[in-house]
């Protein structure tokens, strides 16, 4: 699975090129924590040992996609625009995780539950994956090659997304 800081970046690309459309943005601090935010919560299912289930779903993204649009979350100029970021930048997560290498059964992400609860894996892995062996070396030197080849991999898309969304302000 991804690191938070992978799916931190890709969160941000997503929200960002989803609210490019030349309209004046909340602050931008204000909204990239708010897209952050977003882009790793779905792994607060961790805490109740539901990983990769219903919180990493088509399902889950809606349901909060719906709240940031009704509560208008700062993350876009209206609420058709704070649905769309909300949800997209909701599902890079189940996605990135999907395309990351997963050998802990169940393998992959619950992506279109309430419709299936089925697992859906990519035999391609694009990710390398993360350890949770707190307080382990391994767990150090791991994590922080996965997320530096993450960044690596999501950082120039970014600075992409950033220069076009600049211009068009």
């Amino acid at each position: 699975m991804p690191s938070p800081i992978g799916h931190s970046l890709a969160g941000l690309a997503v929200g960002w090129a989803t609210n490019r459309a030349g309209r004046p943005l909340r602050p931008l601090v204000l909204q990239s924590v708010t897209l952050a935010a977003v882009s790793v919560a779905p792994d607060l299912d961790l805490l109740w040992d539901r990983h990769s289930r219903e919180t990493h779903s088509i399902g889950a993204a809606l349901i909060i996609a719906s709240l940031a649009a009704w509560r208008r979350w700062p993350i876009g100029a209206t609420r058709p625009r704070i649905f769309l970021a909300a949800l997209l930048v909701w599902l890079t997560h189940p996605l990135m995780d999907s395309f990351s290498i997963d050998n802990a059964p169940p393998v992959g992400v619950m992506l279109w539950w309430p419709f299936s609860t089925g697992f859906v894996h990519s035999a391609h892995a694009f990710f390398d994956p993360i350890s949770r062996s707190w307080g382990t070396t391994e767990m150090w030197t791991r994590n922080f090659t996965a997320a530096m080849h993450e960044a690596a991999m999501i950082l120039p898309i970014l600075f992409v997304v950033w220069l076009v969304r600049r211009s068009d302000q």
